[in-house]
């Protein structure tokens, strides 16, 4: 038998390697229905603000990759308690609309229930990614 520490961390890493691999499909199975979300609004971004279930969590990912092209994602750390998790790092990705590179650093909270994350929160740059969203910034060479 796992034991729930294993779990939650098991639940983490798949997050993290779902939404690396562009696996919107997968990521949303990883989330319950009725999951309690919370991200900061970002003005002028296209997704969600609010996510109830797993088909508006691919949603969210969905919106996402329409405007941000995701580069890499660097984990830094990864706190978990009981049912409760909290990894930080630092999120890369490329907009879409003028190739400019973006880069910001991110803390995730989730709480794990039967294996699906029950809670999600997301802390961000809110400032940056709108500013890359709305910035009319010549494309970066390759």
């Amino acid at each position: 038998m796992t034991r729930p520490r294993a779990d939650v961390t098991m639940v983490v890493e798949k997050l993290v390697a779902r939404w690396a691999a562009k696996d919107t499909a997968g990521l949303s199975r990883l989330f319950s229905t009725g999951v309690r979300w919370w991200t900061a609004p970002v003005p002028g971004a296209p997704w969600p603000a609010e996510v109830r279930n797993p088909r508006e969590v691919e949603s969210f990912f969905l919106a996402f990759r329409a405007v941000l092209e995701l580069t890499g994602i660097t984990t830094r750390g990864l706190v978990v308690d009981g049912p409760d998790a909290v990894l930080t790092g630092r999120l890369h990705a490329r907009v879409q609309a003028t190739g400019a590179a973006l880069s910001y650093d991110f803390a995730v909270a989730v709480t794990v229930h039967g294996g699906l994350v029950s809670e999600f929160r997301m802390y961000a740059d809110t400032l940056a990614i709108a500013r890359a969203l709305t910035q009319d910034v010549p494309p970066v060479s390759p």
